[in-house]
């Protein structure tokens, strides 16, 4: 048990060295809303509409519930859970890696890759994000498989699916792997206890949203937004779009997970043939286990890709193949096998060291101050978030609607769930009048008109536009003009008082 704890331990002081400050974006701006009701007893989908799991708000919701008892702000809060997170999963993948290849070496070789991943980095400090929810319990499900501990991978299964839908891919794909490489009279058990073990927190979550009279929400963002109304791009269609998103969000990391997959596929092919040969060894059997997941994975990446996290589910295999190929390179060496293996590994701890200090962001203070001078200008404002969740969160004050996501398939969900469908929720915001709106930067023709006839522009915030309803006075909105100056000065808009320059920015 000390090593996947001191791989813990050095992977939290890697991760804490990135600092707690950095940008709050949309995503993350969303999963910390929600947590916030989380922790205020409000159900996922209730507080905030999103297409991914409840866990997605559940995990920052109990990071925040703890710490509101001890007088912690929620987003440190939360992004200490999750960089807490981000450590055990370096720690899990210690002990997977060390299982699957029989080394010692080799837990402390894969969790120094899987921190090199600069997006894997980035988010354990920068959190929360959904992902990381996931990985930890995959991981946990690929322990769990290896040891034929065939509930717990089952239960483990259900709680990755319950915070990122498409982890339920390379799970099963592993489960399907190791039950046929089990003896004929064991395979239909061990298929009935996994089944079992995934039934128990499913049946669980499904209860809580009845109990709180929330289960259709929890269908609608679950399952039918999903379903139904989601076209997501990957790298059949838009290769060369989806390469320059991940070469953003990684950089050189990228190869060393596209590598670290090739190897572990590759390694798969003889491991099959040599298990269905009836091969007894325990590598082997990892091997196809592992390798079978990588390929539900990586086929899912491919055909479907939306951003930077949504590697994520490739990553823990990436880093299990760039792993095994150290293995094999020290295998090769004539001597110092063991000093060639632990230069290795202080090698890619100091890359992620590197990368983690040098991506350091401070975002987070300028957020803060943005959006507590605003809101402090006009105090009594009711507020609606239009794509601009980060506000809130920061805000602690509660959207008008549960609708703050607008990309096409929540619209689309919108349009066939909302009585009167996109109409009626465009007459009920109009209706609700909200004081002032945070605007992200993706927006519809309905919040074009809506700004241009009922509002005018106040300033930029460090990722969303500020507007005052006209109705609240011109003095009104040179305070909230103001404050936001006074913070953002040239990094805003560089609207300046007076009547000419506000109607020319509402126009």
């Amino acid at each position: 048990m000390l090593d996947p704890a001191l791989v813990g331990v050095v992977a939290l002081v890697v991760i804490a060295l990135h600092g707690f400050d950095g940008i709050i974006d949309r995503d993350l701006g969303v999963f910390l809303y929600g947590g916030e009701h989380v922790a205020r007893g409000i159900p996922p989908y209730v507080g905030v509409m999103n297409s991914v799991g409840p866990l997605s708000d559940a995990m920052p919701g109990l990071a925040i519930w703890v710490g509101h008892g001890f007088g912690v702000d929620p987003v440190l809060a939360a992004r200490v859970w999750f960089a807490v997170l981000s450590a055990g999963c370096c720690g899990l993948l210690s002990v997977l890696a060390r299982d699957a290849f029989g080394r010692r070496a080799a837990g402390f070789v894969a969790p120094a890759v899987l921190l090199l991943f600069a997006r894997f980095l980035e988010l354990a400090s920068d959190g929360p994000r959904e992902k990381t929810t996931m990985v930890l319990f995959l991981l946990l499900t690929l322990v769990l498989l290896g040891r034929r501990h065939w509930l717990g991978a089952g239960a483990c299964t259900a709680l990755a699916t319950l915070a990122w839908q498409p982890s339920l891919a390379p799970a099963v794909a592993a489960m399907a792997a190791a039950v046929l490489l089990e003896p004929p009279g064991k395979r239909l058990r061990a298929v009935g206890r996994f089944l079992l073990g995934g039934m128990v927190p499913s049946a669980v979550t499904v209860a809580v949203f009845a109990l709180a009279g929330a289960l259709r929400q929890a269908v609608d963002g679950f399952i039918l937004v999903n379903v139904l109304y989601t076209h997501q791009p990957g790298v059949i269609t838009a290769p060369l779009a989806t390469w320059r998103m991940l070469w953003r969000s990684y950089h050189l990391s990228l190869l060393v997970a596209l590598a670290g997959t090739a190897v572990l596929l590759l390694m798969t092919v003889p491991a099959i043939a040599r298990g269905r040969r009836g091969s007894r060894s325990t590598v082997v059997r990892y091997v196809v286990i592992l390798g079978v997941g990588a390929a539900a994975a990586a086929a899912w990446t491919v055909a479907v890709v939306n951003g930077g996290p949504d590697l994520f589910v490739v990553l823990p295999f990436a880093a299990l193949g760039a792993a095994a190929l150290v293995l094999l390179a020290s295998s090769w060496a004539p001597f110092g096998r063991n000093l060639l293996l632990g230069v290795t590994t202080l090698a890619l701890l100091s890359g992620a060291l590197v990368e983690s200090v040098s991506t350091r962001d401070d975002t987070l203070v300028l957020q803060r101050a943005d959006v507590a001078a605003v809101l402090g200008a006009v105090p009594d404002a009711s507020v609606l978030s239009i794509q601009a969740p980060e506000v809130l969160a920061l805000s602690g004050r509660d959207n008008l609607t549960r609708y703050q996501l607008f990309d096409h398939a929540l619209v689309r969900l919108l349009a066939h769930t909302y009585p009167g469908g996109l109409p009626g929720y465009h007459h009920d915001v109009r209706r609700l009048r909200p004081t002032i709106l945070a605007v992200g930067r993706s927006r519809g023709p309905w919040v074009h008109e809506l700004l241009h006839r009922h509002y005018w522009r106040v300033g930029a915030g460090p990722g969303w536009a500020w507007y005052l309803r006209r109705s609240a006075g011109e003095p009104v909105w040179l305070r909230a003009h103001d404050a936001n100056l006074r913070v953002m000065g040239t990094h805003g808009d560089g609207l300046v008082r007076g009547r000419r320059t506000r109607q020319s920015a509402s126009a």
